[in-house]
């Protein structure tokens, strides 16, 4: 609070822990985002830097100062997974009452709570998914149903409503965008979307991205509403909050209001979903939209290698990360002549580490494409590897090497990491045509490479689907080709 004004009770259970507990095994980038309390903060942090543990740090700072009371704290992040983590470790440093959620998750509790007090009617169902709406509106316009046009346009009905596009604005937008659909044209896809929405007006229910747009309606006409989610919340804190969309990027402004007790955490260098509508301008205009606010940036990175690292900073314009683990391997590159033959070779590094002592389950084969998983999985297969296929949200516990694609490896680390099938056609892909598209294509291999603590091996195939290829555009410039 400002002044420095403390509560008159706070709920505090950290009685084992002291000041020098919290602080003390922080660097001094860390160190000061924790203890800058009272006004709002805004923290670019780099792969590996120690986020999460800055993020919880200051929240139980805050409530041993008598600055922040948990029970009045939200802390947001983007998957069930990272929520989960964000409490276990507040529940360990004695914090126990922060409410920590993803935006989808605190949007649908507030819309619940508030809906019948707002229209008189509890808030329509929630869908789990839209495939079968959206099957059946495709059917009834005579357009491709296809399980692959199917996810397209999910995806598109999804990017509209997180940029609070309207269906009669699509088609500008999309052009602008350069988004595109195969085998449907734009004005099909509006069709097939205005279909959907009846067809969800009739059957009386909403969908994921319809949750954010609920609670944007209520807080923006109810000020009464409004006032009683600010008082129960009254510390707010985002992770990864440069990927927040425009329509995230409202719901934080209508939760704030005009309150400085905000605190955003995120990383410009792995906006990954500038597809599905995150922005990390809003990261990056933290300060200037926020009255004194104060801004930090952490840049040491206790995840990976030295060599790891030299090649992460050759692949961003962003934040330059500082080693602070000793030297390790270099960094193996290795081209092949076809996928068969790379993969095989994958395989084979897997079970030379495995057999130096490295479990399986510490072990990742990172792809670009969904579409890559069938052939991966069959190579390791046939060398008796165990593996794990991964989501976003999925910390499968059964043992095995996690494979997932570059996406869904947001946010997660192991010893040794194979990234495969580098070349062009694959990354990027083949649909990124746009200036904006190809630089985020270069923020997934980052992505990747960083999620490597030790061991890392970067292999691309000769020819794919029988046709010649080169390397990735982006590492054309940093690879040696002629030792590969």
């Amino acid at each position: 609070m400002k002044g420095g004004k403390k509560f008159v009770s706070v709920s505090w259970q950290g009685r084992g822990v002291n000041l020098e507990d919290i602080v003390n095994d922080l660097d001094d980038d860390q160190r000061q985002v924790v203890e800058t309390l009272g006004v709002p903060v805004g923290v670019i942090a780099g792969a590996g830097t120690g986020k999460t543990r800055t993020l919880t740090r200051r929240i139980t700072y805050g409530a041993h100062q008598g600055l922040i009371e948990p029970g009045a704290t939200l802390a947001v992040t983007f998957t069930t997974s990272a929520a989960k983590e964000l409490r276990q470790r507040l529940e360990s440093l004695g914090v126990a009452q922060v409410q920590t959620r993803t935006f989808h998750s605190a949007a649908l509790r507030q819309a619940q709570y508030f809906w019948p007090q707002a229209y008189n009617a509890a808030l329509p169902a929630l869908i789990d998914h839209r495939s079968d709406l959206l099957k059946d509106a495709c059917q009834r316009l005579g357009l491709p149903s296809s399980s692959g046009v199917l996810a397209e346009i999910d995806l598109e009905i999804s990017w509209t409503k997180q940029n609070n596009v309207l269906i009669e604005d699509y088609l500008d937008h999309a052009q602008r965008e350069h988004r595109t659909i195969t085998r449907l044209d734009p004005q099909e896809v509006c069709d097939v979307m205005e279909a959907y929405e009846e067809a969800k007006q009739g059957a009386r229910v909403i969908d994921y991205d319809d949750l954010l747009l609920c609670a944007v309606a209520l807080l923006s006409a109810h000020e009464d509403i409004t006032r009683q989610v600010r008082h129960t919340y009254r510390h707010l804190y985002f992770d990864e909050y440069q990927d927040i969309s425009p329509i995230q990027a409202r719901l934080v402004d209508l939760w704030l209001g005009d309150r400085d007790d905000v605190c955003v955490v995120g990383d410009p260098a792995q906006t990954i979903h500038h597809f599905a509508g995150s922005r990390s301008i809003y990261l990056e205009n933290f300060g200037p939209h926020h009255d004194s606010a104060r801004c930090f940036t952490l840049t040491n990175n206790y995840r990976s290698t030295p060599e790891i690292l030299a090649l992460a900073n050759r692949l961003t314009t962003g934040i330059q990360l500082q080693a602070q683990n000793p030297s390790g391997d270099e960094v193996e590159f290795s081209a092949h002549r076809d996928t068969g033959e790379e993969l095989t070779a994958t395989a084979v590094w897997l079970k030379s580490h495995h057999q130096h002592g490295v479990d399986y389950h510490d072990m990742a084969v990172l792809f670009r494409t969904h579409a890559q998983v069938e052939e991966i999985g069959k190579y390791l297969g046939q060398e008796a590897i165990p593996f794990v296929f991964i989501n976003s949200d999925n910390l499968d516990n059964r043992p095995g090497v996690r494979i997932g694609t570059l996406h869904a490896s947001k946010g997660m680390e192991w010893l040794v990491v194979a990234l495969c099938g580098l070349q062009e056609g694959c990354l990027p892909h083949p649909l990124a045509t746009s200036s904006a598209a190809i630089a985020e294509e270069k923020r997934l291999l980052y992505v990747g490479v960083t999620r490597a603590r030790q061991g890392l091996r970067l292999s691309w195939s000769r020819i794919m689907r029988g046709h010649q290829t080169t390397l990735s555009r982006f590492l054309e410039p940093i690879v040696d080709l002629d030792s590969t």
